[in-house]
């Protein structure tokens, strides 16, 4: 007759001290009254036990100790040399602790990374979000102050002309690019004389009028002016002289130029509209630096709230789970619906309860903690996947659940006895599921898997 071993009692001991002094997997049989197949499961332990020795130290080691074989759910950890997912599991974990409590706080520490690095990928998109939106505001106060000084200079040169020029000068003239422009029509004789001369260039691809000579065009001004000639815009001759040579032409009343830039008008109205986006973008970038501060701030708080909040993995909150699923599960089978815990989603999301009839898919999400429930930032996806979605929670959750769910309109149920309680049903308007057949195949499929292999 075959022993019992489990790993931490005195013959599994014996054992493991043979394979550590040397003797092989396929003689331990012949030696002690154990099947081989327990001798392959005693040294797959040892292996497990030198790993935590070689990478955690003895505290943890003591703690795999007293699991045993029972310990074999962790092996995917160990594979992957998740030391911090073992040493999280192992902090828990008592001589007491059973295999299905286990794969409970093996199910916790997924869905709490998970929650993690969902929580992180929306930090990290809000921050670089703002420091773009920063970085953006900095590039173009630089280009606004190179713009104000050069308008500062050009303004500088314009009030060392006597009026009428200094003026004319501000109203009719702009800058575009670094570069003196016409920014109003002038009188349309003078201005054809002007392009004759050279002075002014018109550039066909931006539509706008280069003055490429500043003090010809100062000089031809003083000249016309002296003369008695008309060298501004007439609204009311000009527009009409010069619809009759170009009636195709829309020519405002003011005689503006719609130029490429909103500053690239007359000098003094872009020197005012420069001064004042400026003050408008230090503004900007105060708030935007102070928001940069709030949210790095927050984001490692709520890291750390999410990371180490010390009731997430406890046991009494993971049984406390496990009892409210099974609870669920027998209370949806009673009303006629097939149910299953722990279906993947479409969008890779696992839900705790997933359940459906002839007409209608359910989906219920089992929170038992404050920390738990405070956490899951994007639990509506699961809202495409189901007709109905409700929280089920212990009934002291109710008002948090109620601050949750109010913009989404979606149910809640608490435990009630040995029954569930409904305190808010699901209102939304769902005329169709994502992906209904396939949902109802893959539960189907989740079923026969845990009813064959039993898992």
């Amino acid at each position: 007759m075959k022993a019992t071993t489990t790993g931490n009692d005195s013959l599994s001991k014996r054992i493991l001290l043979d394979l550590q002094d040397g003797l092989r997997v396929s003689e331990i049989p012949t030696h002690y009254p154990v099947s081989l197949d327990q001798a392959k499961k005693l040294s797959r332990f040892k292996k497990m036990l030198d790993l935590t020795k070689e990478n955690l130290g003895e505290e943890h080691y003591h703690r795999l100790q007293l699991l045993g074989i029972k310990s074999f759910p962790l092996a995917p950890l160990f594979k992957k040399s998740d030391w911090s997912g073992v040493t999280e599991i192992l902090s828990v974990v008592t001589d007491e602790t059973t295999r299905d409590e286990l794969q409970m706080l093996i199910n916790g520490l997924t869905k709490k990374r998970e929650r993690i690095h969902e929580f992180k990928e929306i930090a990290d998109l809000i921050l670089e979000q703002l420091e773009n939106t920063d970085k953006t505001l900095r590039i173009k106060e630089k280009e606004l102050l190179q713009m104000q000084k050069e308008m500062d200079n050009q303004n500088k040169i314009f009030k060392g002309y006597p009026e009428p020029y200094r003026s004319f000068l501000s109203e009719y003239l702009g800058l575009y690019e670094g570069k003196l422009v016409l920014a109003k029509r002038l009188n349309p004789n003078w201005q054809r004389n002007l392009r004759k001369k050279g002075i002014i260039v018109y550039n066909e691809e931006l539509y706008v009028h280069f003055l490429k000579d500043f003090l010809a065009f100062t000089e031809d001004l003083k000249s016309r002016h002296q003369r008695g000639l008309d060298f501004r815009w007439n609204s009311d001759s000009d527009k009409e002289r010069i619809k009759k040579g170009t009636p195709w032409i829309d020519v405002p009343e003011d005689g503006k130029y719609k130029l490429p830039s909103a500053f690239n008008e007359q000098l003094s109205v872009a020197i005012n509209k420069v001064n004042q986006e400026l003050t408008e973008i230090k503004g900007k970038r105060v708030t935007i630096e102070t928001e940069l501060k709030t949210m790095k701030k927050k984001t490692v708080h709520s890291y750390m709230e999410i990371a180490e909040v010390s009731d997430f993995l406890s046991m009494i909150n993971l049984k406390r789970h496990k009892e409210l699923q099974d609870k669920a599960l027998k209370w949806l089978f009673q009303r006629g619906f097939i149910a299953v815990a722990e279906l993947t989603l479409p969008n890779g999301k696992r839900a705790d309860i997933f359940a459906y009839n002839e007409s209608q898919i359910v989906i219920f999400e089992v929170k038992t903690s404050q920390g738990d429930l405070k956490t899951d930032k994007k639990w509506t996806d699961y809202l495409p996947y189901c007709h109905e979605f409700y929280f089920l929670t212990p009934a002291d959750l109710s008002h948090s659940v109620e601050e949750k769910i109010k913009n989404v309109n979606c149910g809640h149920y608490v435990e009630a006895g040995g029954s569930l309680k409904l305190i808010k049903t699901d209102d939304r308007p769902v005329n169709k599921v994502d992906q209904e057949s396939e949902l109802r195949f893959a539960a189907g499929q989740l079923l026969s898997r845990k009813f064959i292999y039993g898992y």
